[in-house]
């Protein structure tokens, strides 16, 4: 067994609830041209990681609560770190295990990234999951440092809350035939939002890519499509769009048209 670094108690420090980072500080890091290529980006804990169904090919996904998985977002604490020419090695701990991250160096972001980055501080990492002679590991593309600890607490909100909406997924039957239901239900709270102006731009585009309905479509939800709910001009809410993609909250997904949470893909 292993002693873990990790602080519960940082997660609750400031007295009282307080802003996420993501909302204070814009994050160049993860930007969309990096996210192209992610079909789905889970918010998943170490010990989930360790758990996972992983089948005999080892190019094959990983397997978290029925859901095929390749790319994950964890926050925990950084140790180890060992760095080289083409890249950085280093052990993330979370509280619930520990696992081995490997970040290479493929542009000189990638370097700048790693600079800021050193033991014992607490990170959110977007990343690749590997598994080879049954050992697991992270291929990392995006690591910035947690500023506001209350980020700790919201990542395993987050993890808890696609745990449950991913089990009760694979558990239910027939439920495509719902879907248009909650389509029409969100498109009416959305118009309402919109109304009575008493949630941000930046917040209403959140609560579209958060509906259940966005959240199972690989693709995410279309400019277009949320131009047309929240009634809103283009440029207002392109604008959002890459406030939220800077701060690591959302990413592209098919072009530059169709973007997703990354809390859930």
């Amino acid at each position: 067994m292993y002693g873990s670094q990790f602080d519960g108690n940082a997660a609750f420090s400031g007295g009282g609830f307080m802003p996420s980072q993501s909302i204070q500080t814009p994050d160049s890091s993860f930007s969309p041209a990096k996210n192209r290529d992610v079909q789905a980006l889970l918010p998943l804990t170490v010990k989930q990681i360790s758990t996972a169904f992983v089948p005999g090919n080892e190019k094959s996904e990983f397997h978290v609560d029925g859901v095929d998985v390749n790319n994950v977002k964890l926050v925990g604490i950084v140790s180890n770190k060992a760095g080289r020419i083409t890249d950085v090695t280093f052990v993330l701990d979370d509280g619930t295990g520990r696992i081995d991250c490997n970040k290479w160096f493929h542009e000189a972001v990638d370097t700048s990234e790693m600079e800021g980055i050193s033991d014992g501080m607490y990170v959110c990492v977007h990343g690749r999951l590997k598994s080879f002679q049954g050992k697991r590991t992270l291929n990392v593309f995006s690591i910035r440092p947690v500023e506001d600890f209350n980020e700790v607490a919201s990542h395993f909100i987050e993890c808890i809350y696609v745990h449950l909406y991913n089990k009760k997924k694979v558990q239910a039957q027939g439920g495509a035939t719902t879907q248009p239901q909650a389509t029409n239900s969100m498109h009416q709270s959305f118009a309402q939002y919109s109304a009575d102006g008493s949630k941000t731009t930046e917040e209403m585009v959140l609560e579209i890519l958060h509906h259940p309905s966005c959240l199972a479509r690989e693709e995410g939800a279309n400019v277009d499509h949320m131009i047309q709910q929240l009634k809103i001009p283009r440029n207002k809410l392109m604008l959002a769009i890459e406030n939220l993609v800077r701060e690591g909250n959302i990413y592209s997904t098919i072009d530059d048209d169709h973007f997703k949470s990354a809390i859930n893909g």
